[in-house]
């Protein structure tokens, strides 16, 4: 029987998720030599402005003069930049390893350039920041482009998020990010998180429930990943680049209450028939009780205030 798509990606991906190095040498391979993350600076355009609108329209946000916090972004330094423009003041990028590369930056700063005048609008930020795009041009690294931007940059795992002061930013956004990170380690994000931001600071958390093979391989559904026990689970996503927590909106919901933050919305609109086909009753165990409403929740945005 020929191996499906996604199987032969895990099985290719296998042996450099074993070990840290290799998972380091996957990542460089693919998206620092190949140049995969080419999209990501197309997608931080259009989500990073859905961010914006959320915090604004369900926290009362106000974006200029605060100081927000990029957890693990990514390869494209499109959303330093965005926000940048948006608040007139420098993020806090954190990564668990230096991802940030000087080859995606021309894209960068084009596709800001598409939605710079839309976000400073949804923003209600002073335009004069998109000055900063052609400044960029000139850069010659991503840590020149850092610079530019006024942002502060720090490597290292989630234990050395204890190192950021309390109460000293105002808003933490992340895409794609929190489902890769297990139980225990979201307990101590949000712990950290909590103490972080200041009262009433707020936290724009994009999750994927998805399998994320899915994305690669349509033969599947997009909750394939929900047929397996945990122990086969387990064996399949072995490794940190391969391994996403399989929790879905209701957990997090009360996670994120048990940590202290108010849920001010969870948004699920945009991606609600992707799972239209799924029959829950082909879900493995907890899973098969789920409701075809339950996976509407395919992608959820979360906006939470700091209680």
């Amino acid at each position: 029987m020929a191996l499906s798509k996604w199987r032969l990606k895990q099985l290719w991906m296998y042996p450099f998720m074993r070990t840290r190095a290799g998972a380091d040498l996957y990542e460089w391979l693919t998206a620092g030599v190949l140049g995969t993350q080419w999209g990501m600076s197309q997608k931080w355009c259009y989500w990073f402005r859905e961010h914006v609108v959320l915090c604004r329209r369900f926290g009362r946000a106000t974006l200029p003069g605060s100081r927000i916090w990029l957890f693990e972004p990514g390869w494209s330094l499109a959303p330093a930049i965005m926000s940048k423009i948006a608040t007139g003041q420098g993020p806090l990028i954190t990564e668990d390893r230096r991802r940030l590369a000087a080859r995606y930056l021309p894209l960068a700063i084009q596709e800001v350039g598409k939605v710079a005048d839309r976000l400073c609008v949804s923003a209600k930020a002073d335009p004069g920041g998109i000055d900063l795009l052609e400044q960029l041009r000139w850069a010659k690294s991503a840590d020149q482009a850092l610079a530019l931007c006024g942002a502060q940059y720090r490597v290292g795992d989630l234990r050395s998020l204890a190192e950021i002061p309390s109460a000293s930013l105002d808003m933490c956004i992340s895409m794609g990010r929190l489902e890769h990170l297990s139980r225990p380690e979201l307990v101590f994000l949000f712990e950290q998180m909590r103490r972080v931001l200041v009262p009433g600071g707020l936290g724009s958390h994009i999750v994927d429930h998805r399998d994320h093979y899915w994305h690669y391989d349509k033969s599947i559904h997009c909750f394939h990943h929900l047929t397996f026990s945990d122990g086969q689970w387990e064996k399949i996503c072995k490794g940190r680049k391969s391994y996403r927590n399989r929790l879905l909106e209701p957990q997090y919901i009360s996670m994120f209450e048990e940590a202290g933050f108010e849920v001010v919305t969870a948004v699920h609109d945009l991606h609600r028939r992707d799972a239209e086909q799924v029959d829950p009753k082909t879900l493995w165990g907890r899973y098969a009780d789920l409701t075809k409403e339950d996976l509407q929740a395919a992608v959820s945005h979360f906006v939470v205030r700091n209680a």
